[in-house]
């Protein structure tokens, strides 16, 4: 999990460091992502929870019990795994348009890392007054850069290919992981009143 914090400051040596260390794949999601995507939701829940108001159009302000807060976190969580995998999907995909076939786990493993910093941005999330658009931001700045550094070493294109695959890699990543802040974003705030419901009914049968 120290390499993801890693990363934001020093890209092109902590990329070198992966090439090295040759983990596996299982190691790197089950050690290196998961604690901390585990981390900033409990950063951003704990804001959530710890009196953030959210003015929630004709439904006045919103305020989330702990319950709610676990459940939106939980839930994001799970869109942000669905936005990893699409990524690396997409990216390999689009490798065949420049006649380069990766495999799954290299395109997986560079969108891993280079999610870095929306990550560790999260953790801002904590803040009650600071808006949910500013560490991703933030944070999405970061992580192209070091899409750009890890690109031509994890997948090892030529350097023509590269800098094609940077930019349609990166329009992905800021559409994808915008998308999921908007949408997280908007559900806070009452616009999405189906999963509303259910966040509020799956945490009324939470023991806290």
């Amino acid at each position: 999990m120290t390499r993801m914090f890693l990363f934001i400051f020093q890209p092109a040596a902590e990329w070198d460091a992966v090439l090295q260390a040759k983990r596996g794949l299982g190691f790197i999601v089950g050690i290196q992502l998961l604690p901390m995507m585990l981390m900033a939701s409990f950063a951003e829940g704990a804001g959530m929870a710890g009196g953030r108001k959210w003015h929630a159009g004709i439904h006045g302000v919103k305020y989330f019990t702990v319950g709610e807060a676990v459940v939106w976190e939980m839930m994001q969580l799970m869109l942000m795994l669905v936005v990893i995998a699409t990524c690396a999907y997409l990216i390999r995909l689009m490798g065949e348009t420049f006649n380069s076939h990766y495999p799954f786990r290299q395109t997986l493993i560079l969108v891993i890392y280079t999610f870095s910093p929306l990550f560790v941005l999260r953790l801002l999330d904590a803040i009650p007054g600071i808006s949910f658009w500013i560490p991703w931001g933030i944070g999405i700045f970061l992580s192209l850069k070091i899409l750009y550094c890890g690109l031509p070493r994890i997948l090892q294109s030529h350097l023509s290919h590269a800098l094609g695959l940077f930019f349609i890699s990166a329009l992905f990543i800021v559409v994808l992981t915008g998308a999921e802040r908007l949408i997280f974003i908007r559900c806070l705030k009452g616009q999405g009143v189906p999963i509303e419901n259910l966040v509020s009914y799956i945490a009324a049968k939470l023991p806290f």
